[in-house]
């Protein structure tokens, strides 16, 4: 492997980074998509590393820290978010209130209309589920709402 193949890859690594951070399974896909074969992609990542441009553990403790921040969607769909992303949960993730988080996103979504119109229980139901919240959370909020 010559040195201009291991640059130009180190470039479009570059490139990558620069719109937003990256795990090491998403440089590698798009690397990958760019047809820079393995060996050159595993040098790479060795010298991100190195620089510490990739930090696999810091970003996954970002990105839950962002996404339980948010409030937007259940513990399931967070897991599952952060595993699309290759990266792993951290145990942080026990600390989030998901009960909190579905009234959030329930009152944000449907606000009085709760109240006025009684907006069908089924809805809130599958729009709680839609975003990750398990069942017990759901059946916690659904409950409030509809007794």
């Amino acid at each position: 492997m010559s040195e201009e193949t291991m640059q130009a890859a180190m470039d479009q690594a570059y490139r990558f980074l620069a719109q937003r951070f990256l795990s090491s399974y998403e440089l590698t896909q798009k690397m990958r998509r760019k047809q820079i074969e393995d060996p050159i992609i595993e040098r790479v990542l060795e010298r991100l590393r190195d620089y510490d441009y990739i930090n696999d553990e810091r970003l996954s403790e970002q990105v839950l820290t962002y996404l339980m921040k948010e409030q937007k969607y259940g513990a399931y769909m967070i897991k599952q978010k952060m595993k699309l992303r290759g990266l792993t949960v951290p145990q942080e993730i026990s600390n989030y209130d998901e009960v909190k988080a579905a009234y959030r996103v329930v009152e944000k979504k449907f606000g009085s209309i709760l109240n006025e119109e009684r907006t069908p229980r089924v809805k809130v139901f599958n729009f709680l589920k839609y975003r990750g919240f398990s069942t017990s959370t759901i059946q916690v909020v659904c409950n409030d709402f509809y007794e």
